[in-house]
C-alpha cells in the first residue's frame, strides 16, 4: 500500500498545473485608435513555478459603430507565449480572445508584450511575471 501510494503521489507532483488569471477585456473603436494612436495597458502573471504555466485571457471588443480592421497580434518576451482568435475584422459588439500564456524556465523576473497592430496606431499590454522555485 505504501509502495502505491508514493507512485500515485510522485505522478501527481510530476503533473504540470495550468492556472488561470481572471480575464481581462480591452475595448477598442476606430476614432479611439486614431485619436490616441496607440494605448498602453499593464498585466502582472504574478509568480509562477519554474517550468509551470500561468494563462491569462485578453478579450479584444469592438465598440464603435464601424468595423476596426486587427492587422496582427504580436507577442515578444522570453518567457511568453500568445494564441489568439481575432479576426482581421473586428464588427461593432464583436470580441475576439488571445490568451497569453507565461512559462518561465528559471526563477526571477521577466517581461513582455503583447500588441494589437491597427492601421492608425496599436494596443500595447505589457507584461509581467516573477518565475520561482518552491
Amino acid at each position: 500500500m505504501k509502495i502505491l501510494l508514493s507512485i500515485i503521489l510522485t505522478m501527481i507532483l510530476q503533473m504540470p498545473v495550468f492556472a488561470l488569471a481572471s480575464p481581462v477585456e480591452l475595448t477598442v473603436n476606430a476614432t479611439t485608435i486614431e485619436a490616441q494612436s496607440s494605448k498602453r495597458y499593464y498585466y502582472n502573471l504574478g509568480s509562477v513555478r519554474v517550468n509551470w504555466s500561468q494563462y491569462a485571457d485578453l478579450y479584444l471588443r469592438s465598440t464603435g459603430r464601424n468595423p476596426v480592421q486587427v492587422l496582427g497580434v504580436y507577442i515578444s518576451g522570453a518567457a511568453f507565449w500568445a494564441w489568439s482568435q481575432c479576426p482581421n475584422y473586428l464588427l461593432p459588439g464583436q470580441s475576439c480572445l488571445t490568451r497569453v500564456e507565461f512559462r518561465p524556465w528559471h526563477d526571477g523576473y521577466f517581461s513582455g508584450a503583447l500588441r494589437f497592430k491597427f492601421p492608425d496606431g496599436n494596443i500595447f499590454v505589457d507584461l509581467y511575471g516573477w518565475g520561482v522555485r518552491y
